[in-house]
């Protein structure tokens, strides 16, 4: 697979935090925690994303309005 090389400013603060994972050797590198973190990231965005999705999915075919899926979660709130 290839790779790029890219030039990201950072925060003082927040290198010194990536700096503390690195001494702990909670990763190898700034840079692996970075990639760690993006991959993440992205990882999570997808899925978010598919959740939605499917939530809009459902609310179609059952011709829900958010109105009615906001009612339906206090309801259930309530009743807990």
């Amino acid at each position: 697979m290839a790779t790029a090389i890219i030039k990201v400013p950072f925060r003082e603060d927040i290198l010194q935090q990536i700096d503390l994972y690195v001494e702990k050797k909670v990763v190898r590198s700034r840079a692996d925690l970075i990639l760690s973190a993006t991959e993440m990231y992205i990882r999570r965005k997808r899925e978010w994303q598919n959740l939605f999705s499917y939530g809009e999915q459902l609310a179609s075919k059952n011709n829900l309005s958010e109105d009615d899926v906001m009612d339906e979660i206090k309801a259930f709130r309530n009743n807990k």
